[in-house]
């Protein structure tokens, strides 16, 4: 022992593991172990989970370090030009756990002489010498549900018994560190989204969606937009936009929050259209712990919702201070959300001359000269003339 760390190297590898579980900074060091101990030209470890079509699962996470240096130009060129064509990655989600299965082994002959994994990206980086092993399957250990799995390139000639042996023997260390890994993840984003007064007591609506675009949670504004069907509602697990313009918008938004594997993350911001009152507006934010997950299901972005009505004048209120009949109060209201006169007739179901005559009414009633006194005297009401 030397300064409270082991000399071993299979032990002062153990050790490296078990930091890099708590220290995210630390995997470089623990793929760098790796890869020493047995002797190793990197790796990269890929979490699949189950895919909502039925399909294969499919990878949600992926990272790739070759002496101990993060490579993900490796993990993009791959997610961009050979994930979809990759036959060996279903056939690894299906082997036991723990299994060390050679690359020769999950292609077809056929595939050895037409597929692109085979004769172009693993040449490519070098890796085709390697093995692959499933380190850990989610609850329920059904292929189908996904698991992460270990892909090592070899740094030698020949995958000699101590060299399987020593991998081996790894194995539980692995999984035990990337467990752990996982759950730190997993918390800290649903703690964020538990602990934020947002989820309970705010104004805006605010939605949690998985990395997967699928809702977590909803606060009580939100709950009560989505159950109205008021501009968002959920379709099959996921936020949707009532008209088909602001949909195809929000599903864009959502998949920049949700980039792919290697991609950066964005927010932005759109309206959407409901069936009466102002657009709402949505405001989509990535939620990233910004550190290696490896697959867990966690909180991964935040859709903000305002009703610029919300908090609106009460018409029953404004007619009783201000002297005004229900038809008056109504479009005084209206008008002190922002909408036009043409806005009005249409919420209202009357003709645009007519709410200009009521108006009219209005503003003689309350001695406003002009449109935009009448806000200002709006605005200027006490709590208590508000309304709720």
């Amino acid at each position: 022992m030397t300064g409270g760390r082991t000399d071993d190297p299979f032990e002062r590898t153990v050790e490296t593991l078990l930091d890099a579980a708590f220290d995210d900074a630390r995997w470089g060091d623990a793929f760098r172990a790796i890869d020493r101990l047995c002797a190793l030209n990197g790796g990269q470890f890929t979490a699949l989970a189950a895919n909502g079509d039925g399909g294969d699962p499919e990878a949600v996470f992926a990272v790739c370090y070759i002496g101990g240096d993060p490579r993900q130009e490796i993990v993009a060129d791959w997610v961009a030009n050979y994930a979809a064509f990759s036959e060996n990655i279903p056939r690894i989600g299906r082997l036991p756990a723990w299994r060390l299965t050679h690359n020769e082994e999950l292609f077809t002959p056929a595939e050895k002489r037409s597929s692109l994994m085979y004769n172009e990206f693993q040449p490519k980086y070098d890796c085709r010498d390697q093995m692959a092993v499933v380190v850990d399957r989610r609850p329920g250990g059904r292929p189908e549900d996904g698991c992460l799995f270990w892909t090592m390139a070899n740094g030698e000639a020949g995958w000699e018994p101590d060299k399987l042996k020593r991998i081996r023997a790894l194995l539980p260390h692995i999984r035990q560190a990337v467990r752990v890994r996982r759950e730190l993840a997993a918390s800290e984003a649903h703690g964020y989204a538990d602990a934020t007064a947002l989820l309970e007591n705010a104004a805006p609506g605010a939605v949690f969606l998985d990395r997967r675009g699928s809702i977590v949670s909803a606060n009580r504004a939100a709950q009560r937009m989505l159950r109205d069907r008021d501009g968002i509602h959920e379709w099959r697990g996921e936020l949707r936009a009532a008209a088909p313009r602001d949909d195809a918008q929000l599903r864009r938004l959502v998949a920049g929050a949700l980039p792919r594997i290697g991609g950066l993350p964005a927010g932005g911001t759109m309206s959407a259209q409901r069936p009466s009152g102002l657009p709402l507006i949505l405001h989509v934010h990535p939620v990233t712990p910004g550190r290696a997950d490896f697959g867990a299901e966690r909180v991964a972005a935040l859709v903000l919702v305002r009703d610029p009505d919300a908090g609106r004048l009460d018409p029953q209120a404004v007619g009783d201070a201000l002297g005004l009949t229900p038809a008056e109060s109504r479009v005084a209201v209206l008008l002190g959300t922002g909408r036009s006169v043409r806005d009005i007739a249409r919420e209202l179901g009357r003709s645009e001359n007519t709410v200009r005559w009521t108006l009219k009414n209005v503003l003689s009633k309350t001695n406003s000269a002009r449109q935009a006194d009448l806000v200002r005297l709006l605005l200027q009401l006490p709590p208590g003339d508000r309304g709720p």
